[in-house]
């Protein structure tokens, strides 16, 4: 078997009849929800509190908001959202997991998250049926995460509507280090997406030519983490730091749910029979969220045109993908850097 994940490939340019990258469209449509963009923000701590979720709904996006504080606090975060009907709720599996989700949804929830870090397992289907019974077709469900079409189909046939698709992709993950186990983002998502869900690419995007390659590989959506990490609507206080040479700078800590510092915070500790599978980082301020937006924005707009795709489902209709060599994937960074003349006008 042979994986692939971003840097592996490049999409091959088509014949483009748009005139503008103004008049494509990143419509997606979701059993009767419309977001304007192909965007979710990621359910960690670090990342989608009130202020992240109000600020990716407002701009057009979905975001889900993590879990990790007590229900009652789950409730009051949701109250508080200006868009609610573009911000889903995070629940894990069991008693608890449908404990929270009963107070969200009476609170008014209608996009829930079951969110563990194997979805391929007995009680993720067990709560997705649960959820099915009791609220029918009132909520749309999302599910995750997995790597195979078998994690899809099985996901699908629990009654799930969205599928999340990747395992230790992540930048603040470590699974693949602690287990050995996986799937390369792209290869994952070309598998899960023989499933007729919606497919969320969760993990790897680090540049919009990721979530470029994501989409064109039949992803719906992209699920951002460490991309968003360090703006100013990412939950956290700001930490002045000394960076390497003596400046003070701010940061803000991001870590992956399955790190040390998450485990401590959250489940009174790791258990011996335990290990983290993931890291905690601090990250320097990056400024407001809608910056991080609009560019990612604007390079899949660009990546739409360079296919002549109106839209994301023309992508991957026409996408062309070709597996290149390390030294391809060199080139095409930007590299004019010490191979400039004293005078940088005139490059040699």
């Amino acid at each position: 078997m042979r994986g692939l994940t971003f840097d592996d490939v490049l999409l091959v340019p088509g014949y483009n009849g748009i005139k503008s990258r103004q008049h494509v469209t990143t419509v997606v449509e979701v059993r009767g929800r419309r977001f304007e963009i192909p965007v979710i923000s990621s359910n960690m701590d670090t990342i989608t509190g009130v202020e992240m979720a109000n600020a990716i709904s407002g701009l057009g996006g979905m975001a889900i908001l993590h879990r990790f504080v007590s229900i009652p606090a789950n409730v009051e975060m949701y109250r508080k959202l200006k868009h609610p009907d573009k911000v889903g709720i995070s629940i894990g599996v069991g008693k608890d997991g449908l404990d929270r989700a009963e107070a969200l949804i009476s609170a008014g929830a209608t996009i829930v998250c079951v969110d563990v870090a194997h979805g391929h397992c007995k009680e993720v289907n067990r709560t997705i049926r649960s959820l099915r019974e009791k609220y029918s077709e009132n909520i749309l469900v999302i599910a995750g995460n997995v790597a195979t079409y078998a994690g899809a189909d099985y996901l699908s046939a629990a009654g799930a509507d969205a599928i999340k698709v990747g395992i230790g992709a992540g930048s603040v993950c470590t699974t693949r280090l602690k287990t050995g186990f996986g799937v390369p983002q792209l290869t994952a998502l070309q598998d899960c997406r023989k499933v007729d869900r919606v497919i969320i690419s969760d993990g790897g995007i680090r540049y919009p030519a990721d979530a470029v390659k994501a989409l064109a590989a039949g992803a719906d959506f992209v699920m951002l983490g460490g991309i968003l990490s360090g703006t100013d609507e990412t939950p956290g206080e700001l930490i002045q730091r000394k960076d390497g040479s003596g400046k003070m700078i701010e940061v803000k800590q991001f870590r992956g749910m399955a790190s040390r510092e998450a485990q401590e915070d959250f489940m009174g500790g790791m258990s011996e029979w335990k290990t983290s599978e993931g890291v905690s980082v601090e990250v320097p301020r990056r400024g407001p969220v809608k910056d991080v937006i609009l560019d990612m924005m604007g390079g899949i707009r660009s990546g739409l045109t360079y296919c002549g795709a109106l839209t994301v489902k023309d992508l991957q209709r026409k996408a062309q993908f070709l597996e290149i060599s390390p030294s391809a994937h060199l080139e095409g960074l930007p590299h004019a850097v010490g191979r400039l003349t004293p005078d940088a006008k005139n490059p040699r």
